[in-house]
């Protein structure tokens, strides 16, 4: 199993890698001599592969073995968090990873190829220990090689194109509603802003609702753009 951080221009404050303490893999575009925030167990690989986080997916994906498992973090970690009682406290990020490397085997029992964390942080998704059916969130996931390749053409909601993907193929995903690693999210630089990315986010839900119109649905959210986000649904 490999664990790879996904890098792109968060030169010196860029944080997950020197926040773990298991070895890694750091998957950066280029400009590799430029990155002066890489921990001692993380291993810098410049991918040389176009712009587009989708293509550092694949790039991560074509180093596994058939069959093995990968985990796939981003740049900005800022805290992992458990389910205790009613609400969500700190934890370790250790055990938060390790929670979800020690599914894996009963992952391959099932049949479930992809597997990811609550993406809110919000108790009230935490009522069902797991769930099947909805967003593998794209800042923290496990997924275990097979012939899936992420969309070339879908560079800003490649986490619910894998999930949809996942979800048609093989019937449901897993999500470990319990806990939950905390991302800046849509801070300039890496994969950038709300704003920034929507005219290209706009574009990715038309191609998705074309791929997988039984699997997604746009559902708006308050404060944001008509048609510019969508759901995973059964």
């Amino acid at each position: 199993m490999k664990i790879f951080l996904m890098y792109y221009d968060r030169f010196e404050i860029a944080t997950t890698s020197k926040m773990l303490t298991k070895n890694h893999i750091v998957l950066c575009h280029n400009n590799k001599e430029r990155f002066n925030c890489i921990s001692d167990n993380g291993t810098l690989i410049e991918t040389n592969q176009p712009k587009g986080i989708q293509n550092n997916f694949n790039y991560g994906l074509s180093l596994l073995d058939k069959d093995e498992w990968a985990i796939f973090l981003s740049d900005d970690l800022i805290e992992a968090k458990l389910l205790n009682g009613n609400k969500f406290v700190k934890c370790d990020i250790d055990f938060v990873l390790n929670e979800l490397i020690s599914i894996l085997p009963k992952c391959d029992l099932m049949g479930v190829k992809l597997v990811g964390l609550n993406s809110t942080g919000n108790p009230f998704y935490a009522k069902n220990k797991y769930s099947k059916f909805g967003l593998v969130d794209g800042r923290c996931f496990a997924i275990k090689k097979t012939e899936f390749t992420f969309h070339n053409e879908i560079s800003t909601i490649p986490d619910y194109y894998a999930s949809a993907y996942h979800l048609k193929k093989y019937g449901g995903n897993l999500i470990l509603n319990y806990c939950f690693l905390d991302f800046k999210r849509y801070d300039d630089g890496g994969l950038g802003t709300i704003d920034k990315r929507l005219n290209d986010k706009l574009k990715d839900i038309k191609l998705m609702i074309s791929l997988f119109p039984n699997n997604v649905r746009i559902k708006d959210k308050p404060n944001e753009p008509k048609g510019s986000h969508i759901i995973i649904k059964r």
